[in-house]
């Protein structure tokens, strides 16, 4: 897996780390775009984020900010070297989380005149979902939890990603401008959030209907009583000998 950092943690030491950009599939048709008349905008995933997040581009002649059409950003980059505020101003930052992954996965058709999806929104919601949830174990492996359940470890983890994903969606109002893409978005983050409380109510059926194990520690030995063998057993509620014949 790429090394992934926090939003915040991004060109903190001289220029790096640096955001990489997957530049997105779709171009925005004449008219469409609402800020730059014919300059068409340009998405931009920031993929080395640990949630993801997209910028928005504007285009100048032959090249795009912030690198041209670069995936990284160089550490020596001017763009790389401008405050978080200069970077904001020229290629603000427009949506979070799973929209961001979402929109990302959009592409505009000029006869549908409709952004159609290119993975589908099943199989998207699943890998962020498998995503989060393997990193969240590998961060959760140590001895104190080896006594923890594989259900209740999902169910820990749902907790707190539900939380997480709710306030990314909240700081995506920016995308509002982009009406069709908002609604859009709209529709997969309510999508995402129905997956999780249905896996979450799945998870809990399952741990409800899984029979518990009531067997107790028992001691079993081979005792002689008046030279005759008997088999002496004990456990938490008190011994038995049972006399062999």
């Amino acid at each position: 897996m790429e090394d992934v950092y926090k939003e915040e943690d991004f060109y903190k030491e001289n220029g790096w780390p640096t955001e990489h950009f997957t530049f997105c599939n779709y171009r925005f048709p004449q008219g469409m775009d609402p800020e730059w008349g014919e300059d068409y905008d340009t998405f931009i995933l920031i993929t080395n984020a640990l949630y993801p997040y997209i910028r928005l581009s504007r285009k100048r002649g032959q090249c795009q900010s912030p690198c041209g059409l670069a995936t990284v950003v160089a550490p020596d980059n001017t763009y790389a070297k401008k405050s978080d505020e200069e970077r904001d101003k020229e290629c603000p930052k427009l949506v979070w989380g799973f929209a961001a992954f979402f929109i990302a996965d959009l592409r505009y058709d000029n006869e549908q005149e409709d952004f159609v999806p290119i993975k589908g929104k099943d199989r998207l919601v699943r890998e962020y979902y498998d995503k989060y949830l393997q990193i969240y174990l590998q961060n959760h492996n140590g001895l104190k939890y080896s006594k923890i359940s594989k259900e209740q470890m999902e169910l820990d983890f749902l907790e707190s990603h539900e939380a997480i994903i709710r306030k990314l969606w909240e700081k995506s109002t920016p995308l509002k401008k982009y009406t069709m893409l908002y609604e859009y978005a709209i529709d997969a983050e309510s999508e995402y959030e129905t997956f999780l409380k249905t896996r979450k109510m799945e998870i809990q059926k399952k741990m409800d209907d899984t029979p518990k194990n009531h067997t107790m520690p028992m001691t079993i030995r081979t005792i002689t009583q008046n030279g005759e063998k008997s088999v002496y057993i004990e456990n938490n509620t008190g011994g038995v000998t049972i006399e062999l014949s």
